[in-house]
């Protein structure tokens, strides 16, 4: 696999044109459409790998994730002609 990543320019579906763009949280939607959105945005989304994990809050016990390594921005890409989204941490 290489490191160099190649962003789509075909859909895998109906082979017509991606295009760039982000994923966000709502929060995001309510701003104008003016607003310029910076790489370290926290209202972007984000992928990070995770392990499995014991936890005690309270005195309880539960199971669940913790996040290790590093935090990647998700770009997303959509065919102009099916809507089709493919999403990339790089």
């Amino acid at each position: 696999m290489s490191d160099k990543f190649t962003p789509p320019t075909v859909c895998p579906k109906c082979s017509g044109a991606m295009e760039a763009g982000i994923e966000f949280e709502q929060g995001l939607s309510q701003l104008s459409d003016d607003y310029v959105i910076q790489e370290k945005e926290p209202v972007r989304a984000y992928w990070q790998k995770t392990e499995a994990a014991k936890g005690k809050f309270l005195g309880r016990e539960y199971d669940g994730v913790r996040r290790i390594g590093p935090r990647l921005a998700v770009v997303a890409y959509r065919c102009v002609e099916c809507g089709y989204l493919e999403t990339y941490a790089r």
